[in-house]
């Protein structure tokens, strides 16, 4: 089981609605397994750690990501299709509501996060920073 961050751009989904259901269609970007545990940092106005979830399957059929993603995609232009694999997120939980500022970037790049977050990381390849975010959630 590995764990990865990875970035949610508000402006191109409508992550808060989507993830607040039981199950959520996400684009795979990197080499996620069934049983992986996903972070989902928000893009700005956030600017944290909202939620985290299991992989409960990968390469989901078209069928099934239309009808699970559809209500939460932004309007695309219609040139644009969406050609990628998606995996599905279960047992979500939301830290948004949570007052505690330890998810934010600030603490995040102060607790070993290196760079801009433009796509996904393996947690497992940054041991402090991986530590920083289980402690958060653990403490929350």
């Amino acid at each position: 089981m590995a764990e990865w961050l990875y970035t949610a751009n508000v402006k191109f989904y409508d992550v808060l609605s989507a993830l607040i259901e039981d199950n959520a269609a996400w684009p795979i970007n990197s080499k996620v397994n069934v049983g992986d545990i996903v972070y989902i940092y928000l893009t700005a106005p956030h600017k944290k750690i909202g939620f985290v979830s299991k992989v409960t399957q990968i390469n989901l059929p078209d069928s099934m990501v239309s009808t699970l993603t559809s209500p939460y995609l932004k309007p695309l232009e219609p040139q644009k299709k969406l050609n990628k694999s998606f995996m599905l997120l279960g047992n979500i939980q939301s830290f948004l509501e949570c007052s505690n500022d330890s998810l934010s970037l600030e603490y995040l790049k102060s607790n070993g996060l290196k760079g801009m977050l433009m796509g996904p990381r393996k947690l497992d390849n940054n041991p402090e920073l991986l530590k920083h975010i289980r402690g958060a959630i653990h403490g929350l």
